[in-house]
């Protein structure tokens, strides 16, 4: 039966982190009740909120929280998920929103 060769440690290469993030936060957005509201939050609300501001009209992609979990937001108690705590947005608009918190820009 054939062997699977041994992975190698390349000193040359550095380590990586999963999605390169400080805090793993799949015990949030893994759960069932997690979901389940951004399923529902997003049938409420179904256009981006930036979009909108902008006049144009694109469908929800990401229900994105208002404050971060490492600037101490609100919204990451599982059994008390509010609609004020996030906003509906665009992966666009999402995403250009991360790479500005996460740089600090």
């Amino acid at each position: 039966m054939p062997t699977r060769p041994e992975k190698r440690k390349r000193p040359w290469k550095t380590e990586k982190l999963a999605h390169q993030r400080a805090i793993d936060m799949s015990w949030f957005y893994n759960d069932r009740r997690w979901r389940r509201f951004s399923k529902a939050y997003k049938q409420r609300h179904p256009l981006c909120c930036d979009c909108e501001d902008e006049g144009v009209s694109t469908p929800t992609q990401v229900t994105d929280h208002i404050v971060r979990y490492l600037d101490g937001g609100t919204g990451f108690d599982l059994d008390d998920l509010k609609d004020e705590d996030f906003k509906p947005r665009c992966k666009r608009h999402h995403d250009a929103r991360s790479g500005r918190q996460a740089h600090g820009k």
